[in-house]
């Protein structure tokens, strides 16, 4: 079996949340026994949900435990008053009867404290359940939004990985120039297939109207690779062949056929 291909299938993904089927479960259980990499992705995979939930948890109000202590005294009252009193001379309740019902009620209190716990945590309370649906619809809205990013976040990393282990790919650093000293970007071009993926390190925002492009040299002449996007991971570029170096230039927004602007890194092969 190819790992890799399986790691970047979101089973795993799948499994973590719970969407899994049980035939599914059963193979990632038996696969993170067989495979090391395979455990070690799911680990971090269930570590992102794990910090993802705790950084989104609800801290239940405190005033919670007061409201829930008070309803009960009062329902106790209640029932209490209403007691047949020739029923409760009749029944009058051993010390041992006494020690169970103080258990049993203590438990039932606590039972009830988390059970309030939860229904305030989820947002249902009865005198506003509507509102409270609602939000709960678009919390869970907004979660699965964060979800969906997150595994898209994990699938653009695996697929970084994959290119960077690739024995196949060369990584050419391309360092500052006097336009930008401290500028820094990596190309990884692979000659077997011709292509090419960058990431921007740093570089100064653009001016308006103006936009950064790659270049490759081949045969000692600049050949366009595209306009550059600033963001996180690697970006697929034009593929080429027989390339020298890469460098990139500030052009007019939209791109030259030729480099006409500043350059402003470098990096050959």
């Amino acid at each position: 079996m190819n790992s890799k291909e399986y790691i970047s299938s979101g089973i795993l993904e799948s499994y973590a949340l719970g969407s899994a089927t049980p035939v599914e479960r059963k193979e990632v259980e038996k696969y993170t026994t067989m495979y090391p990499e395979i455990k070690s992705e799911l680990d971090e995979i269930e570590k992102a949900m794990n910090m993802y939930t705790t950084q989104h948890s609800i801290e239940p109000p405190s005033y919670l435990k007061e409201k829930v202590l008070a309803k009960i005294i009062g329902v106790a009252n209640t029932t209490s008053s209403n007691a047949n009193p020739v029923i409760r001379s009749i029944n009058e309740p051993t010390q041992q009867s006494k020690s169970n019902f103080s258990y049993w009620s203590i438990a039932a209190t606590f039972l009830l404290l988390i059970s309030a716990t939860f229904a305030v945590y989820f947002g249902v309370k009865n005198s506003t359940l509507d509102n409270s649906v609602s939000t709960l619809v678009k919390t869970n809205t907004a979660l699965s939004d964060s979800i969906k990013s997150i595994s898209s976040n994990l699938a653009q990393m695996q697929n970084d990985m994959a290119i960077l282990k690739d024995p196949m790919y060369k990584i050419v650093e391309l360092k500052g120039l006097k336009a930008a000293p401290e500028a820094k970007a990596m190309v990884c071009w692979c000659p077997t297939d011709k292509k090419v993926y960058v990431e921007i390190y740093k570089l100064p925002p653009a001016p308006q109207g103006m936009q950064y492009q790659l270049w490759a040299i081949v045969d000692g002449k600049p050949v366009s690779e595209g306009m550059l996007t600033l963001g996180n991971g690697l970006h697929a570029m034009k593929d080429v062949d027989n390339a020298q170096a890469f460098a990139v230039t500030l052009e007019k927004e939209g791109g030259s056929p030729t480099p006409k602007g500043d350059m402003y890194v470098m990096g050959t092969i």
